[in-house]
């Protein structure tokens, strides 16, 4: 089963969100596949393929992982891009405040995965939010997108949770394991 850890965030947040993209929505609908709503999160790491006995051992990293969800707010500020917005290829939202509690949450994660074999990430952890991917190539994002008060919403972390992650012809299926 192929496993990831992420944060969940309130579903009032992710409706404002979702009102706030209709206009890039709109006018990149041709070039992009939109993640739904219901599926968006903010990866903390990425597991891949695991057996049952990995899911287990992560599932006991989780319960051991200090994370204060009570009024834990982040916010997202702009619309940013994988590798950047010259040449788009992952479209994303990225987090301004609270970004220095989702890196620490993120070390403390990788740090406790180690004690259960895990190996670290190489990658630099980017705290985000994926709206979509481009179906044709990298794509140079509008100006008008670009503005810091295009998008300036306040989101409560509810969660994070162990997801297994089904890939399907239609996309991606996300099933929720455990929550903390």
């Amino acid at each position: 089963m192929r496993l990831f850890i992420a944060v969940d965030i309130n579903s009032r947040s992710k409706n404002l969100i979702d009102k706030k993209l209709d206009l890039i929505k709109t006018d990149l609908k041709s070039h992009f596949k939109w993640v739904n709503k219901d599926q968006w999160h903010l990866t903390l790491k990425f597991i891949g393929e695991s057996s049952e006995a990995e899911k287990n051992k992560l599932i006991e990293a989780l319960k051991n992982i200090e994370f204060i969800s009570k009024n834990r707010y982040i916010n997202f500020n702009k619309i940013d891009a994988f590798p950047d917005l010259e040449r788009a290829k992952v479209l994303y939202l990225a987090v301004d405040e609270g970004e220095d509690f989702l890196k620490n949450l993120h070390q403390n994660l990788e740090a406790e995965l180690k004690k259960y074999g895990f190996a670290k990430s190489d990658r630099n952890f980017i705290p985000h939010l994926t709206l979509g991917r481009s179906k044709n190539g990298p794509l140079k994002i509008n100006d008008k997108f670009r503005d810091p008060n295009f998008i300036n919403i306040f989101a409560e972390i509810k969660a994070v949770t162990l997801y297994q992650s089904n890939l399907k012809p239609e996309g991606s299926e996300y099933i929720k394991l455990i929550s903390i």
